[in-house]
């Protein structure tokens, strides 16, 4: 959403650091703890970019091998722990400490040299020693959990062109049912089992660990010659115990819990083209809302119900399921002839038992005026729900902004989605809000009620649908297209849309020029003055 801001900080961090004296600081300075995709603790630290990319060392010597590089600026990169090693010069600077990271490309693990970080000094500032100047340790699994609950394994891998093929079986003759896209420890797997030899790359191994796929939710097999470690074997994943036939086939759902720790089943769907429908009630000539995209068990549903009877392939079903679509965050309802089952229901998902009852209506009273602090600023006259909303934002200031961040069954942080087209290549390693998220979180925690569950130009609708005090005119309705013409019609509390059609930012204003926000990734979610560099769609005024 803010594609063209993080392009140019990015170009701007590489031109920093190159043309700044050594005193020049960072926005940035220093390392935070937080943790990965697997759970990990870790540490975020911000680097500078040369051309290529950071380079990832073998070990903590300028003459080891570059196994690897580091490919986004800005604080979305982390690291282990930071250790002594030889001296590495660079654009400069110079500096004898190392960090232990896992490259982008391969999932390598390896070090990099202080003079990448983007701090006043050239040391990794709020980075713990590893305790000792060795080469990392050969590389093995670690126990975890997945979004679902489940017990798994993370496992490092190394990604060939297309990606990890996950196979259906663990016979390399059997069918290729799903990929995996991401290099490093990002990757859980089951259990590990004996199969066929497969050879790839002058590595050999008959080892193969159960995994659910990337692009499709398939579960399936993938050989250990795609581990990263020393052995060609998944060193810590536990024993299938079945043999080496493939995984049963999907017949249930399974309880869980999603993202945000909310309580849900996971159902395995079949995909049409175009995805599977999410219907705004339980039938089906109601609108389609959104949509599911990923086949397999890594959907989940909330709760079962009846509804109008649906055919689709032959099959016919008037069950129906309710969940959460892909595409923009809408809550509604699954027919259950997607269900991937032999029979047309949705087997061990619980009923909903309030049918498809919408939820009490959005407050249209702020609840009368009051007075209160949030963000570092003081405010007088302001309705009760508004100073309630921007508390709960400016509460969010610890969180690391998440692409696609928030938008979970239940408002709240959830591990973000990693989209480097749009700027975002390790945001699902991050905990945190969207922009949008964070909007959605604020509404719900002053009112109790999920109003505002879409992306921004689904909130730009949804907040003129809840009887708003006012709109405030932007180039949305013919009105000033720079917030900064606007800002005089401003009052805290505004929530305000950016870009065409609203499809860029959202922020809540504070006043003064100033709002709360879920910026961009690699920033942590705060005050930042309003956006004169992207259209002004509009804002709200919600009471």
């Amino acid at each position: 959403m803010r594609r063209i801001a993080h392009a140019l900080m990015i170009c701007l961090s590489v031109l920093f650091a190159v043309l700044l004296p050594t005193g020049a600081a960072s926005a940035a300075d220093g390392c935070t703890a937080g943790t990965n995709a697997s759970g990990q603790h870790v540490y975020y630290c911000g680097v500078w970019l040369p051309s290529g990319g950071v380079p990832v060392y073998a070990s903590t010597a300028t003459g080891a091998a570059v196994v690897d590089h580091l490919h986004t600026g800005g604080t979305a990169n982390w690291f282990y722990c930071q250790v002594s090693g030889g001296t590495a010069s660079a654009s400069g600077y110079t500096s004898s400490d190392w960090a232990r990271t896992v490259g982008d490309d391969h999932g390598a693990t390896g070090y990099v040299p202080a003079v990448y970080f983007s701090g006043t000094e050239n040391t990794w500032a709020g980075l713990p020693a590893c305790g000792g100047s060795a080469s990392p340790p050969g590389s093995a699994c670690t126990a975890g959990t997945d979004l679902s609950g489940d017990s798994v394994t993370y496992c490092p891998v190394w990604v060939p062109s297309g990606g990890v093929p996950v196979y259906a079986s663990t016979s390399a003759g059997s069918t290729v049912v799903d990929h995996l896209h991401t290099g490093g420890s990002a990757n859980w797997f089951l259990c590990q089992v004996n199969g066929s030899s497969v050879t790839v790359s002058g590595y050999t191994s008959s080892n193969w660990a159960k995994t659910v796929g990337d692009d499709h939710g398939a579960t399936g097999y993938v050989p250990a010659v795609y581990f990263t470690g020393a052995q060609n074997y998944w060193a810590g994943v536990p024993a299938c115990g079945g043999g080496s036939n493939p995984p049963p086939a999907d017949g249930t759902c399974t309880a869980g819990t999603s993202g945000s720790g909310a309580s849900v089943y996971y159902c395995p769907v079949w995909l049409p083209s175009g995805g599977v429908p999410v219907y705004s009630s339980t039938s089906g000539t109601s609108g389609v809302v959104d949509h599911l995209h990923t086949g397999g068990s890594a959907n989940w549903f909330t709760c079962q119900l009846s509804g109008s009877a649906i055919t689709v392939g032959g099959y016919s079903s008037s069950d129906w399921a309710k969940t959460v679509g892909d595409d923009h965050g809408a809550t509604g309802y699954v027919p259950a002839v997607y269900f991937t089952g032999s029979q047309n229901y949705w087997p061990s998902l619980p009923k909903c038992g309030t049918g498809a009852t919408p939820p009490p209506p959005p407050p249209t009273s702020g609840g009368g005026t009051t007075s209160g602090s949030a963000c570092g600023d003081s405010f007088t006259g302001i309705q009760k729900l508004t100073l309630a909303m921007i508390k709960s934002a400016c509460a969010q200031e610890n969180y690391i902004y998440a692409w696609d961040g928030g938008h979970a069954a239940t408002p709240g942080a959830t591990y973000g989605t990693c989209s480097p087209q749009d700027g975002a290549p390790n945001d699902c390693n991050v905990i945190g809000f969207d922009c949008s998220g964070l909007v959605r979180y604020a509404y719900y925690q002053a009112t109790g009620i999920d109003a505002l569950d879409g992306y921004t130009w689904g909130q730009w609708t949804e907040a003129q649908a809840l009887h708003p005090q006012a709109v405030i005119s932007g180039a949305g309705s013919g009105g000033p297209s720079d917030v900064a013409n606007a800002e005089a019609s401003l009052k805290p509390g505004d929530v305000i849309f950016y870009g065409t059609n609203a499809d860029e930012h959202v922020a809540i204003y504070l006043g003064g020029g100033k709002q709360i926000n879920a910026y961009e990734s690699g920033y942590h979610v705060g005050v930042t003055g309003v956006d004169t560099d992207i259209t002004f769609w509009g804002a709200v005024r919600l009471w």
